[in-house]
């Protein structure tokens, strides 16, 4: 379960940012995690009621935006989300594509105590 890993690296970034804002409580978390990532947000949210236990985000909330996949066609210039079962762009029938969105695991940012403080990715 890798979504533990990822959980203790989200942790890091949020305990050096409120380090850095002068200790005080989280009070959440915006975490964006991209279609494609390969994170289960179950098990990232029971990783986050865990390693969050004794630490600034005890409190806190997670919240989690879900970035869907889109798509640039190389041949043809289009972006699009592909369908269900295709990645083939829709216009031209080219799979020469690449990946705008959808791959995100970030800290988008953190909320402690009436202030927000802008942070990287983990």
């Amino acid at each position: 379960m890798h979504e533990v890993s990822l959980m203790q690296n989200v942790m890091s970034v949020v305990s050096r940012a409120a380090e850095q804002q002068g200790g005080g409580k989280v009070s959440s978390i915006h975490l964006k995690i991209g279609a494609m990532a390969g994170v289960n947000l179950d098990s990232l949210r029971f990783a986050f009621d865990i390693i969050s236990r004794g630490t600034v985000a005890e409190e806190g909330k997670l919240e989690i935006q879900r970035v869907p996949l889109k798509l640039h066609c190389t041949g043809c210039g289009r972006e699009y989300t592909p369908g269900q079962f295709s990645m083939t762009c829709p216009s031209c029938g080219s799979s020469d594509i690449e990946i705008i969105t959808g791959r995100e695991m970030q800290v988008d940012y953190i909320m402690m105590e009436d202030q927000e403080c802008r942070e990287g990715s983990p």
